[in-house]
């Protein structure tokens, strides 16, 4: 199967389907992105690979009254939206806004078989339990110059508007905000946190 003779649309509207209030923030730009990308054979991955212990820390955390962030790189968290949707029925909001091309510093093959694939995967499920999941490699703070010679720049940080307000949050019932991730929070999300936890309390956890 190759990637040309995918309808991206289905896929678009499989991730997408059931996000309730959250649709707004599921992007179709890697959709619409790829109908351009170089054609290219697609391989399933037959076992899905994913970190038992981030499982095990979102369903420690997950409650109705937080609402979970996931700020891991591109790879992981398809799987691990896979495996929340199927297993657990957690509906994940996948933001990512990423721009996919053939010569992008970011986003790769693999992330299109997994993005596409286990689109393929996802069971239908309707539910009011949801987790936000951001790629932690949407862009690089450290990249150097020369890391840019014969690439596209398509990296990208998330706004103000990238993600839902305190006032909507405590609109739906919930009481604080957690942050699942690895390393240092990146500059673009700790704004969106220090905005935030003005008005409604904040955690943030690291797991890698």
């Amino acid at each position: 199967m190759n990637l040309q003779e995918i309808d991206l649309k289905n896929i678009y509207r499989i991730w997408k389907s059931n996000l309730g209030p959250f649709q707004g923030f599921f992007r179709s730009t890697p959709f619409v992105s790829l109908q351009t990308y170089d054609d290219f054979r697609l391989e399933e991955e037959k076992v899905i690979k994913y970190d038992q212990k981030v499982i095990d820390v979102i369903m420690e955390n997950f409650n109705g009254s937080s609402f979970l962030i996931v700020d891991l790189p591109l790879k992981d968290i398809l799987n691990l939206a896979l495996v929340l949707n199927n297993e657990y029925s957690i509906k994940p909001i996948l933001n990512v806004n990423l721009l996919f091309h053939t010569f992008g510093i970011i986003g790769t093959k693999d992330n299109i078989n997994k993005l596409i694939n286990n689109g393929l995967k996802l069971k239908k499920i309707t539910t009011n339990k949801f987790i936000m999941m951001l790629p932690y490699d949407r862009y690089n703070e450290e990249a150097a110059p020369d890391d840019l010679s014969n690439k596209l720049n398509n990296q990208y940080g998330i706004g103000e508007d990238d993600l839902p307000y305190a006032n909507l949050l405590k609109e739906l019932g919930y009481e604080q905000v957690v942050i699942i991730t690895k390393d240092n929070i990146k500059e673009d999300l700790n704004d969106y946190l220090n905005f935030t936890r003005k008005e409604i309390r904040v955690e943030i956890i690291k797991v890698i």
